[in-house]
Formats: structure tokens, sequence, C-alpha cells
């Protein structure tokens, strides 16, 4: 019969994993803090501009800058900026509305334009409408969270583009 193995206790010091984890997590920490101080500092710091002055100070020609068009998602409607128009979930459901007007436009102008979809918390099913029209078409298209009080001023954006232009 065999007898019971006798194993060696091994002495395992954790101690300089501890003090690296204490270290990393410190550092998490300040980037998170650094980050929610800045978005608390400027919380109204959300523009809608176009990339027109931005590209041609990055070295993209002024030629091949794109303007953007923009489709804010509430959560019963959508509003097309610049051209101001409002769609009901119900007119989103119909094939000839007018984002799918404008992602017709954008396609065909594919090389001057793009869309950028501004995305409320309470507007998830008119923001996976406005996604499935936009996955039939060839656009280059972006992203944005905005609050669900966040208003947008057309006129104040457009103003700020004259000035700046």
């Amino acid at each position: 019969m065999a007898g019971k193995k006798h194993y060696k206790q091994i002495n395992i010091d954790v101690e300089p994993f501890l003090s690296i984890m204490a270290i990393v997590l410190k550092l998490v920490s300040l980037i998170l803090v650094v980050i929610v101080m800045r978005i608390a500092v400027n919380a109204g710091g959300k523009k809608i501009v176009t990339l027109t002055k931005f590209s041609s100070s990055h070295g993209i020609n002024a030629n091949e800058a794109k303007e953007p068009s923009y489709v804010d998602c509430y959560a019963d409607s959508v509003v097309l900026y610049p051209s101001m128009i409002t769609n009901t979930w119900e007119d989103l459901q119909r094939p000839d509305n007018a984002v799918e007007k404008l992602l017709d436009q954008v396609q065909i102008s594919n090389k001057t334009q793009y869309v950028i979809i501004m995305a409320r918390p309470d507007a998830v099913k008119v923001f996976r409408s406005v996604r499935k029209m936009i996955s039939n078409h060839t656009v280059d298209v972006g992203y944005d969270v905005v609050d669900a009080d966040f208003k947008v001023n057309w006129d104040a954006a457009v103003k700020a583009l004259a000035v700046s232009q």
C-alpha cells in the first residue's frame, strides 16, 4: 500500500504584486478624476461645427474636406440639420422619408458629405431605425452621444462657423 504523500510547503510573497497593483489603481483613479473634472468644468462644451477649418489646419486639402449633415435622434422623432426637418416615428416607417432622402443625397456626393448621428439616452428605438437605414447606404457616418436635455442651437453654430471661416 502506498503511503501518504508529503508536500513541501511553498511560501509565496505577494507583497511586491500588491504594491504594483496599488500603484496601478492610483494611476487609474487619477486618470478618471482628470477626465471627470474636465467634463464637469465644461459641461456645455459641445458644439456643432464642420470639419473644414479643422481639416485645413491638419494638412488635409480644403477641397477634400467633407461637410456634415446631422441626424438628431429623439425618443419619438428625428431632426435633420441643417435643413431642420422633423420626422416622427411614423414618418420613419415610410419608405420615402426625409432621412432616406438625406442618405440618398449624401451617398451621391459621398466625396464631399457625411452624416453624424446624435443619439440621446431615450432614443434607442429611433437610433436603431436610423442605423438600419444607414446600413443600406454607402455613406461615411459618425456617432455622438448627447444628453437627453442637450439643445441644438443651429443658428449660433452657423454664426460661429461664419466667424471662424
